[in-house]
């Protein structure tokens, strides 16, 4: 067992809708931020809006200005890998061929993938939805495999595979290099797990960390401390499975200068690396 000091990145969910994403990495920055996931939502940044010349190299701030942009992400709202629609799945896969493409470009090493959604009302069968999930994953699998990037699966209660042993028995069938996981704490608290113990079901098989609070009666990516997450036995669990990868807060708030910055502090309390400013 060894004592991590984990290094962060940010997520940055908050500033979506208020900077374009290179503006929101140079602004963190500014406090103290260095390693950046970037959420593909117009008008923050979004593939076929980006023009094809600034697709095809690094962009400055990647190369000159040295930050570092870890993983790319597409929220759920307006995809579904596991849809019982054929042309809803092609047209979900054509957008992760995209976005792995350009952190292939970009030297982005991980594209994070949901798994999916699943009916509330009339759900298919589960057996069709897992089906539909490993079509799709090794279709893309292999996509990141031609453009030197990894698709890493998320644990998200309203998908089909909701739980960490879920995700290993997918990425075990999967079996692929260029598939891995990304496990998110407040999700799995939400779905009424235990993180920790969790995590250590992961040991060898996370890639990366999502951080952030919540409760059980209501989803929530809050700041650290607003929720019930017992981060603590996080850290501690991710000592015992000797993880040395990034832990992303991808926290959502409507204050997120001061909210990143407080929750960065009270994981640095707990072992994550601190500010560097």
């Amino acid at each position: 067992m060894s004592s991590p000091s984990l290094t962060i990145s940010v997520n940055t969910y908050s500033y979506i809708y208020s900077h374009h994403a290179f503006e929101a990495a140079r602004h963190l920055r500014k406090i103290g931020f260095e390693n950046f996931e970037f959420l593909f939502n117009s008008p923050h940044i979004w593939v076929s809006e980006i023009p094809r010349e600034s697709r095809d190299r690094r962009p400055a701030i990647i190369s000159d200005e040295k930050l570092r942009v870890t993983s790319f992400n597409l929220p759920i709202m307006d995809h579904n890998i596991t849809s019982p629609n054929p042309d809803t799945r092609n047209f979900t896969q054509q957008r992760f061929k995209e976005l792995i493409e350009l952190a292939g470009l970009w030297s982005v090493p991980y594209v994070v993938l949901v798994p999916g959604k699943v009916s509330p009302l009339f759900p298919a069968p589960k057996k069709l939805m897992l089906e539909w999930l490993l079509e799709g994953v090794l279709i893309l699998a292999e996509h990141a495999k031609k453009s030197g990037t990894k698709v890493l699966i998320e644990n998200v209660p309203i998908t089909t595979v909701p739980l960490a042993k879920d995700l290993l028995n997918i990425v075990g069938q999967i079996n692929h290099p260029n598939v891995g996981i990304v496990y998110d704490v407040a999700n799995g608290y939400y779905a009424g797990q235990n993180p920790a113990k969790e995590l250590l079901q992961l040991e060898g098989a996370v890639d990366l960390i999502h951080l952030s609070d919540t409760g059980r009666h209501e989803w929530r990516h809050d700041p650290v401390g607003a929720g019930e997450v017992d981060f603590a036995s996080v850290h501690e669990a991710l000592g015992k499975i000797s993880f040395e990868g990034l832990s992303v807060m991808e926290i959502i708030s409507t204050n997120p200068d001061h909210d990143l910055v407080e929750s960065w502090k009270k994981l640095a309390n707990l072992g994550w690396k601190g500010r560097v400013l």
